[in-house]
């Protein structure tokens, strides 16, 4: 197990070093042709036209979750029965375990996990 990372180590500062030594060269060249291509009036406009869009896209994307928010909010609260602030339970709930004239937001309802699971949950 040792001898396969001393392996590994020497291979890669045998590529390292005759990386670094032949590719400076080609390191350089390809930093003049990315300076040149960002000085190009065509790329310029292109970037320029790009942010444009992507500012557009963002406001409208903007809008319209704020929009959606607001629905949501109005029919949260349009669903909202006219006595829960009083913190009486309008009707009484039998069966599954629940007390009747139960109080609270759900109106006593029992808890019924939407998955019908009560307990038994995967772990992996």
């Amino acid at each position: 197990m040792r001898l396969y990372r001393i392996t590994f180590v020497v291979g890669l500062a045998i590529g390292y070093v005759l990386g670094a030594q032949a590719g400076r060269e080609r390191y350089e060249q390809l930093k003049q042709l990315a300076k040149k291509a960002a000085e190009s009036p065509a790329i310029q406009q292109t970037a320029g036209a790009l942010q444009a869009q992507a500012t557009s896209t963002a406001k409208t994307a903007k809008d319209k979750a704020a929009t959606g928010v607001r629905k949501s909010a109005a029919k949260v609260t349009s669903k909202r029965p006219s006595g829960s602030r009083s913190g009486r339970a309008t009707s009484s709930v039998s069966g599954n375990g629940a007390a009747s004239g139960a109080s609270g937001s759900d109106g006593g309802r029992p808890f019924v996990p939407a998955s019908g699971n009560f307990g038994e949950h995967d772990l992996m």
